[in-house]
């Protein structure tokens, strides 16, 4: 049975850089006028999001992170003494824009053929939507398809519900790719919150930096590996 690699999406796969200068080139001089800078609005506003994301399924309501996103960034500027009727609904669409257009971190595409060539079957398990999520790796060129890709909205239950981890685990053994519990299965994130979850969920877990940059063991526990970008990610896990 070959080891397999469920990857996290938003954050984790592809970068929010272009997106944080675009609402630098759309707001920049209104930013500085209230003493923010628009990395600060970027993840006030992204992080706020999926907290609301996370909050709205908890309760019942499941909204797609996407509405949220768009619905919650003049709430984002307000909440930064921005005033929202000096944010357009141009500037929300420029900004949405750029999510659906994320780029691919560093090494990503030579990771998942790294670890493909190397016996592994590799997968997507993400918050975002399953069609904006595929044309990522279609953008990037990596190859992925709808069936190794694995949205919240397909069971309408945002991450890190654990049922989510649940639904990947039976995915991966309706797909003959291994069994739960052997420890051959892997997830990958670039946040901690997210492989908790996986963890409880059977997971053997790994951690990439290019986000959080401290994984904070003190609250989250330590994980099974852990490596400061895709490139280190690869040869440590060929080598498990």
């Amino acid at each position: 049975m070959p080891k397999s690699a469920c990857f996290d999406v938003l954050g984790t796969c592809f970068d929010f850089t272009p997106t944080i200068d675009t609402i630098r080139d759309r707001l920049g001089d209104k930013l500085t006028a209230v003493n923010v800078d628009p990395k600060s609005l970027f993840f006030s506003w992204f992080y706020a999001a999926q907290r609301d994301f996370t909050y709205t399924s908890i309760c019942g309501s499941y909204t797609p992170i996407a509405k949220i996103l768009k619905l919650t960034f003049k709430r984002a500027c307000m909440i930064v003494d921005l005033p929202a009727d000096q944010v357009s609904d141009e500037d929300v669409a420029a900004v949405m824009d750029c999510i659906t257009k994320l780029p691919p971190r560093k090494a990503l595409r030579e990771c998942f053929d790294g670890l493909r060539k190397a016996g592994w079957d590799v997968y997507a398990v993400t918050n975002g939507g399953k069609q904006t999520s595929l044309k990522y790796y279609e953008l990037a060129n990596i190859e992925l398809d709808a069936d190794h890709l694995l949205s919240c909205d397909d069971i309408q239950v945002a991450k890190p519900d654990i049922r989510v981890y649940e639904a990947a685990n039976q995915h991966l053994t309706s797909g003959g790719v291994g069994r739960e519990g052997d420890g051959e299965r892997w997830f990958v994130a670039a946040h901690s919150w997210d492989l908790i979850a996986a963890r409880k969920a059977g997971f053997k877990t790994a951690w990439v930096a290019h986000e959080e940059f401290d994984p904070v063991t003190e609250v989250f526990g330590g994980f099974d590996l852990y490596a400061k970008d895709f490139g280190e990610l690869l040869e440590k896990m060929k080598g498990v």
